[in-house]
C-alpha cells in the first residue's frame, strides 16, 4: 500500500470517527467528558507545534487560549456580536497574541524563553482584572451565547452539536498538522529544534520560522479558547490559571511530545482521569502531576512513542517472517528507530 493511500485512508478514518462520535457517546455526563477532552486535545495539539516540534520553551500558549476565550466573551456578551464572527475574531486575536509574545524572546534561549512567555500569561491575567467594565474583572463574564446553526443550538441534547463540531475540528487540525509538518516549513522547524546552528548555516531563517510557529499555534489556541467559552458559557480569570499550564504539559508529556497523535491521546487520558478524581478536590492535580513525572522517568517518549515502537517492531517482524516463508534468509526483527520523530 502506497504512502499516499495510507495517508488519505487515515484522514478519511479521522473524519468518519468525528462524524460517528455523537452516536457512540450518548448521555449528558459522557458527552460533557467527551467535549472537554476534545477541547483539551485542541489546546495540547496546538501547543505541541511550538514546544514539541519547535523545541521552544513556550509557556505563553495558555495566554493565547485565554485571549481567544475573552475575545469571544467580550464580543458576544459585552458588544453583542454574533457568535460565529466572534469565533473568527478569536482566531485572529490568538494569532496576534502569538506574534506579540514571540517578539521579546527573539534573542532568548532555553529557560529565559520559558520565564518571559510565562510573564506574558500573567500580563494577560492582570489586564483582564484592570478592565472590569469590558471583561467583568474578577467576576468574569457569563451568559455567553452558544453557537447555533439555522436556529439549532449546538448546546442542545447535551452538547450534541458541539460534539460534532469539536470532533471535526480535532480531525481537521490533525490533518493540517500532518501536512504542515511534512512541508518545507515543518521540516525547517524540526531542523532548528534538532540542530539550530546547522539549520541556520543552511539558510533557514530562525526568527521567521519560529514567529510563524507562534502565530499559527496562537491562532489555533485562540480559536480553542473561544470554543471553550462558548461551550461552558462563561469566561473568567481562570482561563489564564497555572492549572491549564500543568494540564496542557501533562497531556503532551503523557501522550508523547513531538508526536502528532500524542497530545490527543494524552488529553483523552487526562480528561478521563481528572473526571474520576473529581471527589478528591485539589489532590487530583497532585496525582496527575506525580503521574506525569513518573511517565517522564519511565516512558520518556509517552504513550504515542511506545505505540509507535510497538507497531514498528510488529511490522518488521511480520515482514521478516514473510521473507523467511519465501525461502529467503531470516535475520530476525530489526530494532525500530526510537529516536525518529513522528510527523506522519
Amino acid at each position: 500500500m502506497s504512502q499516499r493511500v495510507r495517508r488519505y485512508g487515515t484522514w478519511a478514518l479521522l473524519l468518519a470517527v468525528a462524524g460517528l462520535l455523537p452516536f457512540v457517546v450518548t448521555g449528558g455526563p459522557a458527552r460533557l467528558l467527551a467535549n472537554t477532552a476534545l477541547i483539551y486535545a485542541l489546546l495540547a495539539a496546538s501547543w505541541n507545534l511550538t514546544l514539541g516540534f519547535g523545541g521552544i520553551f513556550n509557556f505563553a500558549h495558555v495566554g493565547f487560549f485565554g485571549v481567544g476565550g475573552y475575545t469571544m466573551a467580550v464580543a458576544t456578551a459585552t458588544l453583542e456580536w454574533s457568535p460565529w464572527p466572534s469565533l473568527l475574531l478569536s482566531l485572529a486575536t490568538g494569532a496576534l497574541a502569538g506574534g506579540v509574545a514571540y517578539l521579546p524572546v527573539i534573542r532568548m534561549r532555553g529557560i529565559y524563553i520559558a520565564l518571559i512567555t510565562f510573564i506574558f500569561v500573567q500580563l494577560c491575567y492582570y489586564l483582564v482584572l484592570a478592565l472590569p467594565s469590558l471583561t467583568g474583572g474578577s467576576a468574569g463574564l457569563s451568559g455567553i451565547p452558544a453557537l447555533s446553526i439555522g436556529g439549532f443550538s449546538l448546546a442542545r441534547y447535551d452538547g450534541l452539536g458541539y460534539l460534532w463540531l469539536l470532533g471535526a475540528t480535532v480531525a481537521v487540525l490533525l490533518i493540517f498538522l500532518s501536512r504542515l509538518l511534512g512541508s518545507s516549513f515543518g521540516k525547517s522547524l524540526i531542523a532548528l529544534r534538532d540542530n539550530e546552528s546547522l539549520a541556520v548555516s543552511r539558510g533557514i531563517n530562525r526568527v521567521r520560522q519560529q514567529l510563524l510557529a507562534f502565530v499559527v499555534s496562537g491562532a489555533i489556541a485562540g480559536f480553542t479558547g473561544a470554543l471553550y467559552v462558548s461551550f461552558f458559557r462563561v469566561a473568567d480569570e481562570t482561563l489564564f490559571s497555572f492549572g491549564f499550564v500543568t494540564f496542557g504539559l501533562s497531556m503532551m508529556f503523557l501522550g508523547g511530545i513531538g508526536h502528532i497523535w500524542g497530545p490527543v491521546i494524552g488529553a483523552v487520558v487526562i480528561a478521563y482521569v481528572d473526571r474520576q478524581l473529581t471527589d478528591l478536590g485539589s489532590y487530583s492535580a497532585i496525582i496527575i502531576g506525580v503521574g506525569t513525572v513518573l511517565v517522564l522517568i519511565f516512558l520518556p517518549k509517552g504513550i504515542a512513542g511506545v505505540l509507535q515502537e510497538g507497531f514498528a517492531a510488529l511490522f518488521q517482524k511480520r515482514r521478516s517472517v514473510a521473507k523467511n516463508e519465501d525461502g529467503e534468509e531470516y535475520a530476525g526483527p530489526t530494532a525500530p528507530e526510537g529516536s525518529r520523530t513522528d510527523v506522519s
